[in-house]
């Protein structure tokens, strides 16, 4: 089972140089896992096509596609967060979504972010509402443009 990152950051902070290896061989991991949106697709009992429809046109059905099946890997993060929200996906899953990325969590003190961070905390997953939201605030709304 995998270790919640606020105990690794505990182990990591009580980590020598000497013992840097053996943290590394343990707990680093750069490899992508391809499989999180399917993991999370039957998981739900959800299909690509739900995802697609969730998007609401942001992102070319073609694109998400490739996105879900692992042939495209470097996905902008909005266009990451566009799916995340696509999929209904819980505010901890959103955040391992962005790291397997590559792209930063959601940051309390961004406004953006907090509006975000709030529709999801809030099982709120229209994109329509979101961007209209953000808009409001006169902030980029997610257009799926990477």
């Amino acid at each position: 089972m995998e270790k919640p990152t606020t105990e690794l950051l505990n182990i990591l902070n009580h980590t020598g140089t000497d013992e840097m290896d053996n943290f590394i061989e343990n707990y680093g991991k750069t490899d992508m896992n391809h499989a999180i949106f399917s993991e999370h697709m039957a998981q739900q009992n959800m299909t690509a096509s739900a995802i697609v429809k969730g998007c609401r046109g942001l992102i070319s059905k073609s694109y998400v596609y490739d996105i879900l099946g692992g042939v495209k890997t470097n996905p902008s993060r909005d266009i990451v967060l566009i799916l995340c929200i696509a999929a209904g996906m819980d505010r901890k899953l959103v955040r391992r979504v962005l790291e397997n990325y590559g792209h930063r969590d959601l940051y309390v003190k961004d406004t953006r972010d907090i509006i975000i961070a709030t529709y999801i905390n809030n099982q709120i997953y229209d994109l329509d509402r979101l961007n209209d939201e953000l808009f409001r605030y006169g902030l980029a709304t997610l257009n799926g443009q990477s």
